[in-house]
């Protein structure tokens, strides 16, 4: 079951639409070449250069992957994030939700986008 990130009501976790970017290696995919793909690009890279490992999570040697989904307003601002597969420890989960706020503004994508937050030890 996700766990939501902003405490506000949303679809159902299944419920995937939108793009698909994986922060921190892989490529996005869902919206096709072109725009759509400069688009995820720009979005991966926001992502990515905003993520911090946590001091503490760092020093209990802890690893893991999240994945999320989230929606962004017309604004750019994040609308909702959500956890859609956690990685078993809840400071990499707060973190990568942090991480996806943080990185705002985005540019603006209908639906819903899906990214995976990755923290190793050795990265």
């Amino acid at each position: 079951m996700a766990a939501r990130g902003d405490g506000s009501g949303g679809g159902p976790a299944g419920d995937w639409t939108g793009a698909s970017v994986r922060a921190g290696g892989g490529s996005g995919t869902g919206m096709g070449a072109g725009a759509g793909a400069g688009l995820l690009q720009s979005i991966r890279a926001r992502i990515e250069r905003a993520k911090i490992y946590p001091e503490a999570a760092r020093r209990d040697g802890l690893e893991g992957t999240v994945d999320l989904r989230f929606r962004i307003t017309p604004a750019g601002w994040v609308e909702t994030v959500e956890i859609a597969h956690s990685s078993s420890h809840a400071i990499l989960d707060e973190s990568a939700l942090q991480t996806v706020r943080r990185a705002a503004p985005y540019p603006v994508i209908a639906g819903w986008i899906r990214v995976s937050l990755s923290y190793r030890l050795n990265q």
